[in-house]
């Protein structure tokens, strides 16, 4: 029989929290996934300090119990950053069609990604940014650039 950790703490399982929970595990997984791209750079303390902890040296698994103030860090980091400025939700719509058509691999959507990363660190440039962009750059954008190899399940 393998050697599977059985977590059984009543302790751990019905403990509140002090922030929105719902709003990190109900929203739908693209979105969450172009979120957490974004929100590493804010919580990046926080990250580091759930990894520290989780790590270990031997080969058993860690209780969730021992590192569970850092996960709850790292969710409240988490959940008070999902918000952006209006002026971001294009870059956001770019972001979430690109990873949709490309069945959500992340390197084939660096640049969306990225542009929403400015957007939401900068809104007051993203928008001189958007102002100085040519009638060219302001049409929506179509993903037909995929790899020749690439199975595209969705066009």
């Amino acid at each position: 029989m393998a050697n599977i950790p059985k977590f059984k703490n009543k302790d751990f399982l019905h403990k509140p929290v002090d922030f929105d929970l719902k709003k990190v595990y109900s929203i739908p997984f693209i979105e969450n996934m172009i979120f957490m791209f974004t929100n590493y750079d804010k919580c990046r303390r926080e990250v580091i300090n759930y990894e520290k902890k989780r790590q270990t040296l031997m080969p058993n698994v860690k209780h969730p119990i021992h590192y569970k103030p850092e996960a709850l860090a790292l969710l409240r980091c988490h959940a008070s950053n999902m918000q952006f400025e209006p002026v971001c939700l294009d870059a956001f719509n770019d972001a979430r069609e690109c990873l949709f058509q490309t069945e959500a691999q992340v390197r084939l959507c660096e640049n969306e990604l990225h542009l929403f990363e400015e957007c939401i660190h900068n809104p007051v440039a993203f928008t001189e940014f958007l102002n100085l962009s040519t009638p060219h750059l302001a049409e929506p954008k179509v993903f037909s650039w995929l790899p020749s190899g690439y199975q595209n399940n969705y066009s």
